[in-house]
């Protein structure tokens, strides 16, 4: 008996269990002997798990059944998370602890609703009318028993004859003189307050300050007799909503108006026309004589005492709770608003409600799942054409739908498990089933792969034999698949954004699971299919049994394995094929590193609108519009003497004033000051007392320059009350703005600038800045930084497990290689595609380590099975893996191919991310690799003996004419079984014996599975990958 010639020493068939150890150990070294262990460990127990189910299938398949059913129970606990401060906030951050304090001392009842106009000059007569049109339909708005009215806030109106106003009722007025005479002549109190001096003639910013000139009883009972009405701004305040009066209006009257009135004709208050107009154009003289857009916005009030019923909803948008009458009354607002059958063709409007961002944002993605129907259709039919064959019985139509069931098992257990250990769902995971779509592809035909690769010998084997002999060849590359993908999800699952950890914990235990399920569920109903196909019954009309039934030639053509095996791989090895590859790939790198250098660092919540939505439209006109509209502030004061810390808090209002990314400070304490001040007050007086300060805080709230503040920058431990001093303040805030900030690290700064600012105060007691923004900027302050991390953990640990089952440390680092130059080009593209680092795109590039590192793992792996001269073996692994991994990258991409339709950032990137990895990833498998390795490839395994199935008369990738049309390779995931009962003469012309005995492996001697001489079998068998 002749050696079998390998990379190595020879072995022979009188080698003993122990030579075969030592020799392992001494030509591959310890790597060697722990990989070939651990793989002889798990086909070991692959090969009893499938024997025992394809005697018991449908024991198996019961159980799996229950075992999800148990596992969904879960999901009474269910519960969807789309706060948006909840779900891309750091955990631990400051802005959700001031949040937090917030929500509990000085809670926001005012819910703001708005509608921006566009028209050619939203100042003409026709767009004025209309936006009174839409006044009116607001003001009629009905849902059950909710009213404009009853839901709205609502603002005393200051009479219009204290401001000296035209157009009023004379009645009305008369009726307003004779109330003020009678105030003017009810006396002053004593010692509370000082007249206003007769030197001081300087006019405040309202006008006359009424609160000034009369007693304080007699000012505060008028104040109670005001009238209310609900609260709405804009433009027409200046007609007040009187159509009869506007439609008299010529243009030059309106413009007039425009241009001269600065007080609500509504509400008394002061108003600033310019705040409402975008785009404005004015004269030589500064008189606003056109504008492209003008806001209009109504404020609805929550009710805290039907929360505290019970009767409310989780607003999405905002974060906050709402009672469910006014919410219901906003979705009826939307509805009306949105209907634009009466408006004029050339005025535009867009419309943002409070509730708008949870409800558009939460059906897009809701939507877009239609998309998953899709792809698992063009799925199925991929399925049918790779697992059977064109012919009645080798069709496996079942059989595809039974192993994409799979999917939907493992999303059920996923989604119970977690929602069971209260791990919420956020927008993001519902992308978790694409996902387990293509891994759960791949999984199906690595195992029909190693079915169809079953040697001649173990065909006749009985059925149990079989299943557990094709479970043993492709249990190993299943799990090597799902640890890489698992772990790269266990590592993700540390970060401390709650979107991407919830993501990594579900796409972990969804991973998990369609491993189980492929393994078992889809084992046992293979073993179930194969004797329908071996009792000849149709595939899809199982009943149906066929007589003398033989396959057509045609039907067991495999053109794609011909292709690589005949065109491909000699045209890749050719040495100007080779350094074109090498060139291009160079010059990839450089354009793919200049791009990736380009890629911005940047989140914005808004993207997960889409980009057709009403919603959408109205922030991308907002900031067209309205471009200096940064973002507000507030500082938050809780638990503060005032007497003590008046003077800081001036500091602070000023250090705001000066901050070079601020533009306004809105500080009741610069009101109070000058308020006081105008009656000969000295602020801050050394010689008060707290409770004068209480008191004149009183006085100033309820005065017509303070009354602003009044609900909206201050809470107090009761009620307050115009004629009592002030009960204890237990919380205040100053307001203020920024500028508009060009980039995410301005924002950073700004940030940062500002916190310094309020630490650099030293005022005693709680004192905090917030914005809204803050949310969206600290989650831009971390991603990168999680992004490189999780990244980093996850190529490192990926490698570990590459290398311990590849077992060769220049394999392992090229496949890394191929991965990062992947990962670079996949940024890349990011940049050039639109999308930045954000929150979406760190949880798919972390996903896409491990599915590149498969592309390049199986050819890094075949590579080292073959002997021959680098050149061969590079032919013969891009021949037999070379069809396994395109069918793997191309069913991965047929997963989410329709995703490329959807409106939603979620699904969008995901799509562009992914195509990116689906092609740079094959291109660096299927070009770059096999290069490479010609080149710079390692000496194969010490066990690899010549491959007697290629040889210099047999083209690589041509299969024996003896082999069985069912055992014929359709090139996917697992290399063919190396079997030939006649002799053949090697690559290295040397002939070996057609009834040579197999070399053991390492598994089967350190676990007693076999001998030396236990099979008088003719093959020899690589380990899968």
């Amino acid at each position: 008996m002749k050696n079998i010639i390998g990379a190595g020493r020879p072995w022979t068939s009188s080698s003993t269990s122990e030579e075969v150890v030592r020799r392992l150990r001494g030509s591959g070294g310890c790597l060697a002997y722990v990989s070939n262990s651990i793989i002889g460990v798990l086909e070991h127990a692959f090969f009893s798990y499938g024997k025992t189910i394809a005697r018991m299938p449908f024991f198996f398949i019961l159980f799996c059944l229950i075992v999800t059913a148990f596992c969904c129970i879960g999901l009474t606990n269910f519960t969807q998370e789309t706060r948006p401060f909840k779900l891309w906030t750091p955990e631990g951050s400051e802005s959700l602890d001031v949040m937090e304090w917030q929500e509990e001392n000085f809670p926001s009842d005012l819910r703001v609703n708005m509608a921006i106009y566009e028209a050619e000059n939203v100042l003409d007569k026709y767009v004025l009318l209309e936006m009174l049109r839409v006044h009116e339909v607001v003001v009629q708005t009905e849902r059950n028993s909710a009213t404009w009215d009853s839901v709205c806030a609502k603002v005393p109106t200051l009479s219009i004859a204290l401001f000296g106003r035209r157009r009023r009722d004379l009645r009305e007025t008369e009726k307003d003189v004779s109330r003020l005479t009678s105030m003017a002549q009810s006396p002053l109190k004593d010692g509370t307050r000082h007249i206003r001096q007769a030197d001081d003639d300087e006019d405040d910013d309202l006008g006359v300050d009424w609160s000034t000139i009369f007693a304080r009883d007699s000012y505060c009972e008028f104040l109670e007799s005001m009238e209310q009405a609900c609260l709405e701004s804009s433009i027409l305040e200046v007609f007040g909503y009187d159509r009869g009066f506007l439609s008299s209006l010529s243009q030059e009257q309106i413009i007039r108006d425009i241009n001269t009135v600065d007080t609500s004709d509504v509400t008394g208050f002061p108003i600033n026309i310019t705040g409402f107009l975008g785009n404005v154009e004015k004269d030589g003289d500064g008189q606003i004589i056109k504008a492209g857009a003008s806001r209009q916005t109504w404020f609805t009030k929550i009710n805290r005492t039907a929360i505290g019923t019970g009767k409310y909803v989780n607003d999405a948008g905002t974060g906050s709770q709402v009672d469910r009458v006014t919410y219901e009354w906003e979705e009826e607002f939307i509805k009306n608003i949105l209907n634009d059958t009466e408006r004029p063709k050339n005025v535009s409007l867009y419309l943002m409600a409070s509730s708008s961002f949870g409800a558009v944002s939460g059906a897009s993605i809701q939507d877009d799942l239609q998309y998953l129907s899709l792809g698992f259709g063009v799925v199925f039919i991929y399925i049918i054409i790779m697992l059977g064959r064109f012919n009645m019985v080798e069709q496996r139509p079942l059989l595809s739908l039974l192993g994409l069931s799979c999917v939907g098992l493992a999303v059920g257990v996923s989604y119970g498990i977690c929602s069971a250990m209260n791990i919420p769902y956020g927008p993001v995971n519902s992308i978790l089933p694409f996902l387990l779509l293509g891994l759960g592809i791949d999984d199906m035909f690595v195992i029909m792969q190693a079915w169809n690769n079953l040697t001649p010998q173990e065909q006749k084997q009985e059925l149990g034999d079989r299943v557990g002999c094709a479970l043993k060849h492709a249990g190993v590359s299943i799990t090597v698949t799902s640890v890489t993908d698992f772990v790269a999800f266990a590592v993700g699952s540390t970060t401390v954004l709650p979107a991407l950890r919830s993501f990594c914990l579900y796409a972990a235990v969804g991973i998990a699971s369609i491993f189980f399920f492929q393994a078992t569920f889809f084992v046992a109903c293979l073993s179930l299919d194969q004797r329908r196909l071996e009792d000849h019954r149709q595939g899809l009309l199982f009943c149906w049994r066929l007589k003398n039934w033989t396959p057509s030639q045609c039907s067991q053509r495999d053109l794609c394995q011909t292709f690589f095996g005949e065109v491909y791989a000699k045209f890749l090895c050719q040495p100007s094929v080779k350094v074109a590859v090498l060139l291009a790939t160079a010059v990839l790198l450089s354009v793919s590193s200049w791009g990736l250098s380009n890629l911005r660092q940047e989140f914005d919540p808004i993207w997960f609108l889409p980009q057709d939505s009403y919603l959408y439209e109205f922030f991308t006109k907002q900031r067209y519009f309205y471009p200096s509209s940064g973002d507000q502030g507030t500082i938050y004061f809780g638990n503060i003497s005032f007497l003590s810390e008046l003077s800081k808090i001036e500091d602070l209002t000023t250090s705001l004033k000066n901050s070079e990314y601020i533009v306004e400070v809105d500080s009741w304490y610069d009101k109070y000051k000058r308020y006081w001040k105008k009656q000969g007050y000295q602020v801050p007086d050394p010689k008060q007392t707290e409770d004068d300060i209480l008191d004149q805080l009183t006085q100033f709230l309820y005065s017509p320059s303070g009354s602003a503040y009044r609900n909206r920058n201050f809470r107090f431990s009761s009620d307050l009350n115009c004629t009592e001093k002030a009960p204890a303040v237990t919380a205040s805030s100053v307001d203020f703005k920024y500028r508009l900030l060009s980039s995410s690290r301005e924002e950073i700064k700004a940030m940062e600038s500002t916190k310094a600012i309020v630490r650099n105060a030293n005022i005693t007691g709680y004192v905090r800045a917030w914005s809204r923004a803050y949310a969206e900027w600290e989650t831009n302050q971390v991603i990168a930084e999680e992004l490189y991390r999780n990244m980093g953990l996850a190529l490192a640990v990926v490698f570990v497990v590459t290398l311990i089952l590849i077992a060769s440390l220049p394999t392992s680092l090229m496949v890394l290689t191929c991965v990062f130059l992947t990962l670079v080009d996949v940024g890349a593209l990011m940049h050039w595609w639109g999308l930045t680092i954000d929150t979406v795109s760190c949880i798919d590039l972390v996903l896409a380590i491990g599915l590149c590192v498969d592309y390049a793992a199986h050819v890094g792996h075949t590579f080292m099975t073959k002997s021959g001269t680098r050149d061969e073996r590079v032919r013969q692994a891009v021949g037999t893996i070379g069809p396994a991994v395109l069918n793997g990258g191309f069913s991965t991409f047929l997963s989410f191919v329709f995703l490329a339709n959807s409106t939603s950032h979620v699904f969008l990137s995901f799509f562009k991310i992914f195509f990116a990895v689906c092609v740079y990833g094959l291109y660096h498998g299927l070009v770059f690799l096999p290069v490479l390795l010609s080149l710079l490839g390692p000496a194969p395994y010490a066990t690899v003996a010549p491959s007697p199935t290629t040889s210099a008369h047999t083209p690589a990738g041509e299969k024996s004419a003896k082999t069985h049309p069912i055992e014929q390779n359709n090139g996917v995931f697992i290399e063919k079984v190396i079997h030939s009962e006649t002799p053949v003469e090697s690559n290295s012309q040397q002939e070996v014996d057609g009834d040579m005995q197999d070399v053991p492996s390492v598994g089967e001697l350190t676990h007693g599975v076999g001998t030396a001489n236990s099979r008088p079998t003719s093959t020899h068998r690589d380990h899968t990958f």
